[in-house]
């Protein structure tokens, strides 16, 4: 997709990423800890709904935050 990149100032060819957001059970690093975040994600569909967009220009590399509407916020 082509945007206008703010450090390149010109309209370059950006990729977009998702990452899943933090979440509360993450700092749990024991096995109980990790199956407690496993089953909360599954159960709630996290792993598809609580995700951050990036927008990434190919060109310098800088990352963007673009998360648009209540969906993915």
């Amino acid at each position: 997709m082509i945007r206008y990149c703010k450090r390149c100032k010109a309209s370059t060819e950006h990729k977009e990423s998702l990452v899943r957001k933090p979440s509360s059970y993450d700092t749990d690093k024991s096995v109980l800890g990790r199956v407690t975040l496993f089953i909360h994600e599954f159960i709630n569909g996290g792993h598809y709904y609580n995700m951050n967009r990036y927008v990434t220009c190919t060109i310098c590399g800088k990352k963007t935050l673009e998360n648009m509407g209540n969906e993915l916020e």
